[in-house]
């Protein structure tokens, strides 16, 4: 059984296309049509880093460096983590942002971020997002890197342009 929850905002008419795996809320139009519109924090540096204080402060998201991991720097965190899931460190290391199911993959979302990020002199949106393996937040609304988690953490992503297409 697969059952699939939507937030729709107040006004929007229920008879527009909602295409899955894009979030509703905040769209920002970043093109010719409806369907490139892109989530504003994607495009909203401000917006963005308020929607990932509020997955620091509210949901655990982290840690500030990754690759610090294997030092033992991060164990606090990772701990930390671990007895939200009531499970151990080795275990809450293997559930990150990159395999959430709320951790959005598409190339639609990509273009978003790359666009985004390309407002920006100076800064190579393809690096920057190729570097982090960035992606998009679809609960918490923020563009967010791969080797972190959070507590809002669910099994079963990311969400992926083969997912969408296996729909």
């Amino acid at each position: 059984m697969k059952i699939e929850i939507k937030l729709i905002p107040d006004g929007l008419d229920l008879a527009k296309e909602i295409q899955d795996g894009i979030p509703v809320d905040q769209m920002v139009n970043g093109g010719e049509g409806e369907r490139d519109s892109c989530p504003a924090a994607t495009q909203d540096i401000d917006l963005n880093l308020e929607n990932r204080q509020e997955a620091i402060d509210e949901y655990g998201y982290g840690p500030l460096n990754p690759n610090l991991d294997d030092t033992g720097k991060n164990d606090d965190f990772w701990q930390s983590i671990a007895d939200t899931f009531n499970a151990d460190i080795e275990a809450a290391k293997e559930s990150r942002c990159g395999n959430c199911a709320a951790f959005n993959l598409t190339s639609r979302i990509k273009d978003c971020i790359t666009k985004g990020i390309g407002m920006y002199d100076g800064a190579d949106p393809f690096e920057s997002v190729k570097a982090g393996n960035i992606g998009y937040c679809q609960f918490l609304k923020f563009k967010c890197a791969s080797m972190r988690v959070c507590n809002a953490w669910v099994s079963g992503g990311p969400i992926t342009d083969e997912k969408m297409m296996a729909k």
